[in-house]
């Protein structure tokens, strides 16, 4: 009798059992990550940019997702039970940086990051970082240096700063700190042609502040050394900065 009939007795088939399962495992890993590009891809293409998005997919077992997470994370995560999933943008040095959040029963969020899922040999998601994630991480370290830089300019001139580009005058919350003449993706890629590294090779960590942190101390602490020989900085203003491909 071919599988994908019933027996005679009224017992499911091989197939329909195993469809049956699938529903209470998590997705496959190429799956979820089908489905936070797609859901982060409608985020970015809004304008202004979407800020969170409602997760609508009921083929996924979101409880399965969560149990399968670290440990040490789960009892946060899952709570008191869940309502919704939602995608929402990260706080961080970075904008589009997005987590998947569970809204709880009690109308609370926790976030976590749908590579923890799958952090196993075979998927080997934290064998190598992503390029993102590594950039997120240098910028967060060095966030300081724009800041001093900021309050450096801001006390020699003792009254409004003034964007190097227009000449406007700026108020404090309106100036931003760009790196300029050579950009900040240039000083990553040269540091870590220095270091001998690959982008993937920079192991991160999560960081309650800005998403990642480098994990290696010595090498943050290299990194925060080369940025504050080689960097230097324009003030321009916010609506110019966000013009510019190169902060």
């Amino acid at each position: 009798m071919p599988s994908c009939l019933k027996a005679r007795r009224g017992r499911p088939s091989f197939a329909e059992m195993r469809a049956e399962l699938d529903k209470l495992r998590k997705p496959k890993a190429k799956d979820m990550e089908a489905l936070y590009e797609n859901y982060r891809a409608q985020c970015m293409a809004a304008n202004p940019r979407l800020k969170e998005i409602v997760v609508r997919e009921d083929w996924v077992n979101w409880k399965a997702v969560v149990m399968s997470l670290p440990r040490e994370q789960i009892k946060e995560v899952l709570g008191c039970g869940i309502r919704k999933l939602w995608l929402k943008e990260t706080e961080c040095v970075y904008e589009g940086v997005y987590r998947f959040h569970v809204e709880h029963l009690d109308g609370s969020f926790a976030s976590f990051e749908w590579r923890e899922v799958y952090n196993d040999p075979y998927h080997g998601y934290h064998d190598k970082s992503y390029k993102d994630d590594v950039e997120t991480a240098l910028r967060a370290a060095v966030l300081h240096h724009l800041v001093d830089y900021k309050e450096m300019l801001s006390k020699e001139s003792q009254m409004e700063l003034h964007s190097n580009i227009s000449g406007i005058a700026l108020p404090w919350e309106k100036a931003v700190v760009q790196h300029f003449p050579t950009t900040f993706h240039d000083l990553v890629d040269a540091f870590l042609n220095e270091v001998n590294l690959k982008a993937e090779q920079v192991f991160l960590e999560w960081d309650d502040g800005h998403v990642y942190r480098v994990k290696d101390q010595g090498l943050l602490e290299r990194w925060q050394s080369y940025h504050l020989m080689k960097a230097n900085f324009r003030v321009i203003a916010t609506e110019e900065a966000m013009e510019q491909d190169h902060l």
